[in-house]
């Protein structure tokens, strides 16, 4: 060890001040604070890559010489050292190295006990210096690593890695460090040692094998593994036979990694002689540790350096190794650990490797346990199978036949979790050819039984996480079919035509999609290619099915394309590839037809338009066609009996059910054979599921289909049913068969009047007259009055449509030649309005009413017309049963399912197209306004229904109906006598709240009046361009405004007046005035307006009933609220105004405030009349100017002002007169007086209290008076005023007041004493710039003049504030009007307020915006002004002098250097102080004054100005980073003007580019690029600088003690060695080093950056 001198002897010092800065960072590297800690470190390293020998000594030194240091600061230390070295080893010469060596090694082992961030540290410095030093680090480290003594904890720690860090050189080092460390492994005791060395011996042999691997880019090429075996295996002994048995988890797992490792070292016959223990030793840490991925990581190691070539040595120890791999396979990873994960992977991955010499062994017991095991035991073999024929693919491939022979097994699985892993595995052994072999066609089918799983049942899911629904396996399995039919080519084989024999069995019907998806691929390709296997030999294939089985399947799959996951392409596809294997008469056909309906089904999805009814019948057209070109009635017959023996096949599919039965219709209809039709009508009879609505529809259709040819078969059939299934008790030989119940003949009668009614729609119309009344209906009547309750919707809905089907059967056009008149008529609808009656009127829950609706309307089209009586009653019925239906058609319940609202939504607009359907048929037999009156009787009541979907129900039928009318009426048979009364009731929907009831109100006038118009004579083609204009109300109606609303109803009435027939104007008013008592409000209104318009337009024509209609409208006016209606009252009060005005005014002024809404009501009135309003404005001009503004009470404490109520009261109703658009002419006539009134107004409310309300009441109220509640809250005087205000310039159109107001937020400040100067100094600048107030300024002005020596401060203030802008806006450049208010403001300078003062300094200091002449002339007196005011003694918030230089800087802009010459070192030396005030504003007007005296630097005064400049430079730029914007703002401006002053381009280019007002700058960047230039264009000013900033270290703001470090850093780092002698180097270093110490940790920082560049010191 070398024991170093003295201090400096053993720093490597460069004689500079860096040495001591050097040492004062490591003194302060434990700072107080994380940031100063981390800054102090990084400022350390900074200084160490520049001068590493000094700093690292330094450190070295420091180290050395405090012994006792605290911890943590050592750590600092070492740690920084460590990131020194690591950047600057190879200028670290060999002897500071070996110290540092030293050093660190006595720092690491100084504490005996183990001290881990101390040491690791220590440490960490050894491992860096040995990347360069490592035969110096490990002489260290040999001698603290002597035989026979345990060394220290972090020795071993150190060396192993060093061993990973430094492979080359630590290699050759191994076999001494070996050889010492194996006698010592038997000394320890203690498990960090264990630990530590096995760590160790893990990093050793990790190298050893890399060194090998790369043994051509070693030092020494001579190194083998086979040098370390002995060693490695001797050690390893160590570790496994007594280390392992440590309780010590980590311990253990670190040795498992390590022998993983070493075992790849050692010797074949040492590894083999110690593999049984090893493994039973690795096997038994499974139990002992929760977390297993390190253990199986070491397993997978030494099996990995076992299991070569054959080689069976671990057979004895594979069914220990086996009972410990399986449950951790067993045992699912968690998802969430990364670890687990990692686990799995790693025992799958040992199964791989067992599986290289035991793949038989393997597969057996992996067999047996699949055979025998519980759930997660199979699941875990599956995945081990998975994996091994994925990755064990050469191991496994003589086990093929043995794995899919033992798989079988799996075929009958019922657990979704085990079928889905399956699965997987089948598709394994797909890509691995296993499915080739005998058993792959039960692997494919297996598949095909999952895509046919149906959904799992609703209720509550299971609560298993991992559960796996049969919609996700079925999912899953539909992939796994079409991958490996269209992406694995060798199971083409496997796959054709075997799944041909999937398609049939009902079983698999849910998989007929895939399956026949991925048939059509095959199919289609096979064809396509004219490949050999593509035609089946159906006597070799015995199991394919036969073609009549297949057209019969296919075609029954295709009639429904839209189930099992969208089949119809995938299954008409197969068909057209199937064509030739099925009948050769078929090619043409379905090759011509297929394609096309495939289109149709691509089209209809993408439109989203979907028709089963129509595809069906292109379906069937084509089964049809197929009939045709085949032509063989065997054939026909085959075909038939084939489809009837597949009933049984869709029991649990009705909709196939259905359409099949329409293929045996169809069939049926073709074939001449009566026993096959009379067999498969029963047949059908028999199948037919009569619970069920599709199957019953399906049989009834093919019974129509069916009696086309054969209808006396049918009928015979039908009857037979009637007589035998309709009884409830069985009788005869049939006695076992079970008796029916009530509900069972319902539904078997229900299927039976479903199919009269489609034989009597198919059958031919001669024979079914001949028929009807003699069979059919004697059949059917007795049934449709005896409907149960219980049951009887589904008969109900077969009645009707029953009922439907015969009235189309016996359309007129079709029975018009056989002179039949249909006698059941009556009867059927008296039946059908009972069935509408009974339903429900809460919710609609079934189609019945839209069907008796339909089955009416087909009724009301034959002859002859219904009665009056049978018409009212049939609408009366249709309306009311589906107007007062819920609006969305049934209560909404929480929770209610999204299916169940479309549903119901769908039925509610069915229904009402069936009510349509059927009053447009009613019209067709009355096609006059009488036959539209009809129907217009049953809308009325729902027109004023306070439900707005009820209303919105009767306008759009109303508008349906009319509109049908307007379309197919013959004008010269109708005459519009009740025109008056539709359109009076409809004038108040006009303006409904509901839009959609507003514009159906308007389509419905319109309308209307085309009518009108069309009966009056005029073609349908008529242009009137009031008429036509109407569909732009009906635009207009879209926004609710009530202007909106307004103007439409009044453009309206204008219409309706001029089109309205005079005999019907009496009447209208009439049904009108009904209109203003709406439930709706708006309606009411909108009914007024009208009102008010035909009165307007058509009074002349109504003097007889005028006294009828004032009485009517003055009795209603006391239940009527808006405003139309009452104007008519108010008026009356505006009719006396004009006669006593003064006393009105007087009478309505002593009201108490605030005012309630009947007197803001008359006061809008009066002020419609212009003449009143001319002269109310003058009367309280003159009231306002009389009275007191407020009373003001002095306590000791404080003033209070309190609010008198003329001026109150005057202000309020001000604003309602300045609210009413009448009134902007005389406003606007007499704005100066109300502007300078107003704004005084605003000034003496502010900090006014409001009145008690005593005060502001009248003794001697008028009887009877409404007066405003008493709870009501007095306004505010400030916020009256200041709304007057607003009001007073919104009506003069003033709006670019206004919105400079609110955009400066100059509301908000007209209330707050601080700031409304502020807020009339914008409302002036607004004032000036707008073009409404502009002309009228000199008149404000003289208006205001007298103000400014009222007896109120708060009057004096705003004019001053007035004043002094203006003086700024140039006085709209009225020379005379600069002269008035400069006056006036000269004269205000000693006034008692300093508010006051204040704003006449900052008017004085505006004059430099008129223009230099005014200038010159005031210049004196201002400039003296100003001066007095940097020297006023009553500011103690130093406003007046902010005021006084802001005013003097602007001045400077204007004046010429004579005036200043004498002041201006006088005003610079005044103004310095300043630069350091706490007040952000005087900084910043300091700064800004300082910046514009640079106007005359350039003169006469250049010289002292230029050493001013120099003297403020190193403030200024140290508050360019002012913790205010402001002051930052003020900075660069200042700088900006005073750099071309400074005799240096450079600088003044930097300050021109960088210091722009908004641009974001880079401080430190900026300071330090500065720095550069000033030490090259003022090299004799730095030190004067440095010294500066120097004295800024005891600034009042850390920002500033910051800045002024980090600019000292920045000018001394940057000046050259050659200059540095000028520097008082002593004191500013001593000086930053005394910053360390800061009580603020950012100082602290910015002086320890500071100081890493001092470097050069």
């Amino acid at each position: 060890m070398i024991m170093p001198g003295p201090e400096e002897n053993g720093v490597r010092s460069t004689g500079g001040q860096v040495d001591d800065m050097t040492m004062a960072l490591i003194d302060a590297a434990n700072d107080r604070t994380e940031e100063g800690q981390d800054q102090i470190s990084q400022a350390l390293f900074d200084l160490g890559k520049r001068k590493p020998a000094l700093v690292l000594s330094s450190c070295y030194c420091y180290l050395k010489k405090h012994t006792k240091l605290v911890q943590e600061h050592r750590v600092i230390l070492l740690q920084c050292m460590e990131k020194i070295v690591k950047e600057t080893l190879d200028q670290v010469d060999t002897g500071l190295a070996t110290d540092l060596i030293k050093l660190g090694a006595m720092e690491m082992t100084m504490s005996k006990e183990v001290v881990p961030d101390w040491q690791n540290a220590a440490s960490g410095l050894l491992v860096a210096l040995g990347e360069q030093y490592c035969d110096e680090v490990m002489s260290e480290m040999f001698e603290r690593f002597q035989p026979g003594t345990l060394p220290h904890y972090f020795v071993v720690r150190t060396i192993g890695n060093l061993a990973q860090a430094n492979v080359y050189r630590m290699v050759p080092h191994l076999t001494a460090v070996l050889s010492t460390t194996l006698p010592m492994l038997g000394m320890v005791k203690h498990d960090n040692m264990k630990w530590v060395f096995s760590s160790a011996l893990s990093k050793f042999s990790e190298a050893i094998i890399e060194y090998c691997a790369n043994i051509d880019k070693a030092p020494d090429k001579s190194i083998t593994r086979d040098r370390f075996s002995q060693e490695i295996g001797s050690a390893f002994d160590v570790l496994f036979t007594t280390w392992l048995q440590s309780k010590e988890a980590k311990l253990r797992l670190t040795i498992v990694e390590a022998m993983g490792h070493m075992t790849h070292l050692m010797a074949k016959e040492k590894l083999e002689e110690v593999l049984p223990r090893v493994l039973q030793g690795i096997l038994l840490l499974y139990k002992k540790h929760p977390e297993p991925f390190h253990i199986t990581q070491g397993l997978s190691n030494v099996l990995d350096a076992v299991c070569i070539e054959g080689n069976t040595i671990l057979e004895p120890q594979l069914e220990g190794l086996l009972s410990s791999l399986f449950p951790q396979v067993f045992n699912p990873p968690d998802y969430s650990n990364p670890l687990s994960i990692k686990n799995h992977n790693e025992v799958l991955r040992c199964f791989a490797i067992l599986a290289r010499p035991f793949s038989g062994k393997l597969t057996g017991i992996l067999l047996q346990k699949l055979e025998n095991g519980n759930e997660k035991v199979r699941i875990g073999i599956l995945t081990i199978f998975k994996h091994l024929i994925n990755a064990a693919n050469d191991a496994m491939e003589d086990k093929q036949e043995v794995v899919v022979s033992g798989l079988k097994m799996m075929l009958a699985e019922q657990n979704n979790k085990l079928k889905k892993i399956f699965a997987q595995v089948i598709i394994a052994m797909a890509h691995h050819g296993y499915l080739e072999l005998e058993g792959g066609h039960q692997m494919i089918e297996f598949i095909v039984k999952q895509c046919s799983l149906p959904n799992d049942p609703p209720g509550k899911r299971s609560p298993d996480p991992e559960y796996v629904s049969n919609q996700a396996l079925r999912l899953m399995c539909d992939n796994v079919l079409q991958l490996l039919a269209t992406t694995v080519e060798d199971m083409e084989p496997v796959l054709w035509p075997f799944l041909l024999e999937m398609i049939v069995p009902e079983q698999y019907t849910q998989a007929g999609g895939v399956v026949c998806k991925c048939l059509a691929h095959l199919a289609n390709k096979k064809r396509e290619e004219k490949a050999e296997d593509y035609e089946l030999d159906y006597e070799m294939q015995a199991n394919t099915p036969k073609p009549n089985v297949m057209i019969a399947r296919l075609m029954v799959l295709a009639g429904c394309p839209k189930n099992n996951r969208e089949r119809g392409t995938h299954v008409l596809q197969l068909m057209k590839g199937m064509s030739p294997n099925l009948d050769d008469r078929l090619i043409d056909l379905w090759d011509t037809v297929i394609p096309k309906l495939i289109q149709y089904l691509d089209d209809s999805n993408k439109e989203d338009s979907w028709s089963q009814k129509n595809w069906e019948d292109l379906a069937l057209k084509l089964l049809s066609k197929s009939l045709d070109v085949i032509e063989s009635e065997d054939w026909i017959a085959d075909l038939g009996e084939t489809f009837g023996s597949h009933v049984s096949l869709y029991n649990s599919y009705p909709d196939e059910k259905n359409f099949l039965y329409k293929c045996l219709g169809v069939i049926m209809r073709k074939s001449t054979k009566k026993d096959f039709v009379n067999k498969h009508l029963d047949l059908i009879f028999s199948t037919v599921k009569h619970t069920d609505q599709v199957e019953r529809e399906g049989a009834a259709i093919a019974m129509g289909f069916c009696a086309a040819s054969h209808l006396d078969p049918v009928l015979g059939k039908l009857d037979s049913v009637a007589k035998n299934d309709m009884v409830q008790k069985s009788g005869g030989l049939f006695k076992f068969i079970k008796d029916k119940s009530e509900a069972d003949i319902e539904r078997i009668k229900a299927t039976l009047m479903l199919c009269y009614g489609y034989v009597a729609l198919f059958s031919p119309v001669s024979l079914i007259v001949s028929r009807m009344e003699a069979t059919i209906l004697r059949s059917i009547t007795p049934h449709f009055v005896n409907v149960k309750t219980l049951h009887s919707i589904d008969l109900k809905k077969c009645i009707v449509q029953c009922m439907n089907l015969m009235g189309k059967s016996f359309h007129p056009e079709r029975v018009k030649s056989l002179n039949f008149t249909f006698s059941q008529r009556h009867e059927f609808l008296v039946c059908l309005k009972s069935y509408m009656k009974a339903e429900s009127l809460t919710a609609l829950t079934t189609e019945t009413r839209a069907l008796a609706m339909n089955a009416c309307a087909t009724l009301v089209k034959l002859d002859p017309k219904l009665s009056e009586a049978e018409e009212f009653d049939l609408i009366k019925t249709a309306t009311d049963c589906l107007y007062s239906l819920p609006k969305e058609g049934a209560a909404v319940k929480k929770g209610k399912q999204e299916g169940m609202e479309l549903e119901v939504e769908v039925l509610l607009e069915s229904s009402f197209e069936s009510l349509y359907d059927l009053l447009k048929e009613l019209l067709k037999k009355d096609l006059t306004t009488d036959g539209l009156d009809s129907i217009f009787k049953h809308i009325v009541p729902w027109l004023l229904s306070t439900h707005d979907h009820e209303r919105e129900r009767a306008l759009r039928t109303l508008l349906v109906c009319a509109h049908f009318l307007l379309e197919n009426m013959d004008p010269t048979e109708s005459k519009f006598t009740n025109q008056s009364t539709v359109i009076a009731r409809l004038v108040p929907r006009c303006t409904d709240p509901d839009l959609e009831v507003r514009q159906l109100a308007i389509d419905c006038i319109y309308v209307s009046l085309k009518i009108a118009s069309r009966i009056e004579g005029n073609p349908a083609d008529y242009k009137d361009a009031m008429i036509d204009a109407m569909p732009t109300l009906k635009e207009r109606l879209v926004k609710g405004d009530p202007s909106i609303l307004f103007s439409v109803i009044n453009d309206l009435s204008k219409v309706i007046a001029k089109k309205m027939p005079s005999d019907q104007i009496q009447n209208f008013l009439e049904v009108l005035q009904e209109g203003l008592l709406d439930p709706q409000s708006h309606s009411s209104s909108g009914a007024c307006v009208v009102l008010n318009g035909i009165m307007k337009t058509r009074g002349t024509e109504i003097i007889k009933q005028v006294e009828n209609i004032v009485t009517s409208l003055h009795s209603k006016l006391a239940t009527i609220d808006f405003p139309q209606t009452r104007t008519g009252t108010l008026r009356s009060i505006r009719t006396l105004a004009t006669h006593h005005l003064s006393l009105v005014l007087k009478t309505l002024i002593s009201y108490q405030l605030p005012y309630d809404s009947d007197m803001v009501e008359i006061w809008q009135t009066l002020s419609q009349d212009p003449q009143i309003t001319t002269a109310m404005i003058d009367q309280m001009l003159g009231m306002l100017h009389k009275s007191l503004p407020y009373e003001e009470r002095n306590n000791e404490e404080e003033i209070t002002r309190t609010a008198t109520s003329t001026p109150m009261a005057v202000t309020c109703a001000m604003k309602i007169i300045f609210d009413c658009e009448e009134t902007e002419e005389q406003v606007v006539k007499a704005y100066h007086t109300l502007m300078g009134a107003l704004m005084l107004r605003i000034g003496s409310s502010v900090g006014v209290k409001p009145a008690r309300q005593k005060e502001m009441e009248r003794d001697d109220k008028p009887k009877g008076k409404k007066a405003a509640p008493v709870t009501s809250k007095v306004p505010e005087p400030s916020q009256a005023a200041i709304e007057t205000f607003r009001s007073f310039l919104t009506r003069t159109k003033s709006t670019d007041i206004i919105d400079i107001l609110t955009e400066e937020e100059c509301w908000e400040k007209f209330e707050e004493e601080e700031n409304y100067p502020e807020a009339f100094t914008i409302l002036t600048r607004a004032m000036v710039t707008s073009s409404v107030a502009g002309p009228h300024m000199s008149e404000i002005v003289a208006s205001l003049t007298s103000a400014l020596s009222s007896l109120y401060d708060l009057q004096r203030v705003v004019v001053a504030a007035f004043f002094a802008e203006l003086i700024n806006q140039k006085c709209m450049d009225n020379a005379d009007l600069v002269e008035l208010v400069m006056n006036s403001l000269l004269g205000r300078l000693v006034d008692s307020s300093h508010k006051v003062r204040m704003l006449c300094i900052r008017g004085l200091g505006n004059i430099a915006s008129v223009g230099s002449e005014l200038v010159k002339k005031y210049s004196t007196t201002v400039l003296s002004a100003m001066m007095a005011g940097m020297d006023d003694k009553e500011d103690p918030d130093d406003d007046i002098t902010t005021e006084a230089m802001s005013g003097l800087s602007r001045i400077l802009c204007e004046i010429e250097e004579s005036h200043i010459r004498a002041i201006l070192i006088n005003v610079s030396l005044k103004i310095r102080p300043c630069f350091e005030k706490e007040k952000p504003d005087v900084r910043a007007q300091a700064i800004i004054l300082f910046g514009n005296l640079s106007r005359f630097g350039d003169g006469p005064s250049k010289a002292p100005f230029l050493e001013q400049i120099h003297s403020n430079l190193v403030s200024l730029l140290l508050h360019l980073n002012d913790p205010e914007t402001k002051v930052k703002k003020a900075c660069k401006f200042s700088l900006r003007l005073l750099g071309p002053l400074m005799g240096s381009e450079t600088i003044n280019d930097k300050f021109q580019r960088h210091l722009l007002e908004d641009a974001n700058l880079i401080y430190g960047e900026f300071l330090n690029d500065l720095s550069k230039l000033m030490i090259e264009e003022f090299p004799d000013k730095i030190n004067f600088y440095v010294m500066g900033c120097v004295s800024f270290f005891k600034s009042l703001w850390s920002e500033i003690k910051s800045n002024a470090a980090l600019f000292v850093g920045y000018l001394l780092g940057n000046l050259h060695e050659s200059r540095q002698n000028v520097i008082s180097k002593e004191h500013v270093c001593s000086a930053l080093i005394m910053l360390l110490k800061d009580q603020t940790p950012a100082v602290r920082c910015r002086a320890a950056e500071a100081i890493s560049l001092l470097y050069e010191y």
